[in-house]
């Protein structure tokens, strides 16, 4: 008797088609957030909340007033980029003449044509004129020019400043950072003090910045050049608070004169001053501070339209007019530091910075 034969049978299955990259990504990132749900909502509510608080806080409206500025004649340092340009664009809507001073024309000459395109202004309600800051030549000159060719200043808007730059010496032997933020602008003011006069009512606004806290004494024997200042904020502070101190001292001097002279802190701000920062504090340090300083600037550092509405408001308000205020912040009277209200220090910073810049 034969045995019997077992038959078996193999069904074939469908082979599985691999997935797509698509279908790989897709699955990753299900993984992932499966994996880190709670992580992930927390991080987009912090970015959402850090966005908000920007938009709707840091960068505010403080000024909405559209008081007009027909007739008046309106210098601007650095008036070619950041809250500079700013400034102009509304100083111009409002009908003002805006002069803009600055080193560099290319540079100069694209922002009057950007400016002439955005506000629609005339040809003659605008003009360019060359002024660097870190030469007392170039600052001469172009107060020599202003004088001859310009008939009245109205407002003097001193905005424009150096924060990171390595050590640098001048022609005129001085610190870059302290002779652009603070002995150029006290030599262009001095020139144009007469003009000034003439045009009165008129008024002086010096662009500082809250790093003047930072500053508590003044070494008098290296007061200008300050090349061993290891300070993160380098020479940076204490140029402001040179300016504030200088403000503070001419304010009482011009008080009688119809001259309303004003400190302002348009706070921190998101413009091209901060720029050269890699190479001012070393790559190292670079790589460290500069990832927190992008966090930071995202949350709380304004645009430059919104950091110059302080200044905007310093210029054209009409009640600001005989004003003891000196220092402004978000567009209302704010508190410098007691230091840069010492009468002592004043008199002494200005008699220095006279003769330095041979006004003595």
């Amino acid at each position: 008797m034969s045995a019997p034969v077992t038959t078996v049978t193999t069904v074939a299955t469908p082979a599985t088609a691999p997935f797509t990259p698509e279908e790989d990504l897709f699955s990753i990132a299900h993984q992932l957030f499966d994996q880190y749900r709670i992580a992930i909502f927390v991080l987009t509510g912090t970015v959402m909340t850090a966005w908000l608080y920007n938009k709707l806080w840091v960068n505010r409206k403080f000024y909405p007033s559209m008081q007009l500025m027909q007739g008046k004649t309106v210098v601007i340092t650095g008036g070619n980029t950041g809250i500079g340009y700013e400034t102009a664009k509304d100083l111009l809507r409002r009908g003002a003449r805006v002069i803009i001073a600055c080193r560099n024309m290319d540079k100069g000459r694209q922002a009057i044509r950007q400016l002439r395109w955005e506000t629609e202004c005339e040809e003659k309600s605008i003009r360019l004129m060359e002024c660097d800051l870190c030469s007392f030549e170039s600052i001469h000159n172009f107060a020599k020019l202003y004088d001859n060719e310009e008939e009245r200043l109205d407002v003097l808007i001193c905005n424009a400043g150096l924060a990171w730059p390595q050590y640098v010496v001048t022609k005129d032997g001085f610190n870059s950072i302290i002779q652009a933020n603070y002995l150029g602008h006290f030599l262009l003011t001095n020139l144009l003090l007469d003009k000034l006069k003439k045009s009165r009512p008129s008024r002086i606004i010096n662009v500082s910045s809250g790093a003047h806290k930072r500053v508590q004494s003044i070494d008098w024997f290296d007061v200008f050049t300050q090349f061993k200042n290891f300070h993160l904020l380098g020479v940076y502070a204490s140029s402001k608070a040179f300016q504030i101190l200088s403000t503070y001292k001419l304010k009482q001097d011009l008080l009688a004169e119809g001259v309303d002279v004003f400190s302002v802190n348009p706070g921190w701000v998101r413009t091209s001053i901060q720029s050269p920062m890699r190479e001012a504090i070393g790559i190292y340090r670079f790589i460290i501070i500069y990832p927190m300083l992008r966090l930071l600037k995202a949350t709380f550092a304004k645009t430059p339209k919104a950091g110059a509405r302080t200044i905007i408001y310093c210029a054209v308000e009409p009640s600001l007019e005989h004003s003891s205020d000196l220092y402004f912040k978000n567009c209302a009277p704010a508190r410098t530091s007691s230091f840069c209200a010492d009468n002592k220090t004043a008199d002494h910073l200005w008699e220095l910075s006279a003769k330095a810049v041979g006004l003595k």
